[in-house]
């Protein structure tokens, strides 16, 4: 993405004001789609995005390899994503005993959205449709692709909490999807 990543951060840290220009440019765009996954509206992945440039701003003088530049700002803006979920209480997290029934193998079946028959409009309101909660899981899960582990350590939960999330996340899609007359079978 940013061709001289070495110095774009040399010069973001000297405070430069072009160079932290550029790189708002440059990973705004992609950064805000990453917000917008774990937000309900345009308006406030916005907020977090500028909230996550100013963060990137302040500390950008600890990052120690401008190689992972754009890993590290991702990392910041999914961090202040789930933050900022939690301050609006919209982070419900479920009773593990209501999700019992959907104990999840280590070879769990993924959901395979290529054999939906329907337009991606849909998928997406789908997914909007879940619980914040299940939301944050099903997307650093499905779309980030992170290990449980992680996922479990990022949102302070166990892992089996985790997988339940993942679990309850997934069957409401289907169910969603279904209601619509999606077969995903």
């Amino acid at each position: 993405m940013i061709a001289d990543k070495e110095h774009i951060v040399a010069a973001c840290q000297r405070k430069d004001q072009k160079a932290m220009k550029q790189l708002y440019e440059e990973l705004a765009p992609v950064m805000l789609g990453v917000c917008m996954r774990y937000t309900h509206s345009r308006d406030e992945a916005q907020d977090i995005l500028h909230d996550g440039f100013i963060k990137v701003y302040e500390n950008i003088g600890k990052l120690k390899d401008a190689s992972a530049l754009e890993s590290w700002v991702y990392h910041i803006m999914v961090s202040l994503s789930v933050d900022y979920l939690r301050r609006e209480s919209n982070l419900t997290y479920y009773d593990m005993n209501s999700l019992a029934d959907l104990a999840v193998e280590e070879n769990e079946e993924e959901l395979d959205l290529d054999r939906v028959d329907r337009t991606m409009k849909e998928v997406v309101a789908a997914l909007q449709s879940l619980p914040a909660s299940l939301r944050v899981v099903f997307n650093m899960r499905a779309v980030e692709e992170k290990e449980y582990e992680e996922i479990a350590l990022l949102l302070h939960k166990s892992e089996t909490t985790v997988r339940g999330y993942m679990a309850r996340a997934r069957q409401m899609i289907i169910e969603k999807l279904n209601k619509k007359g999606i077969d995903n079978e």
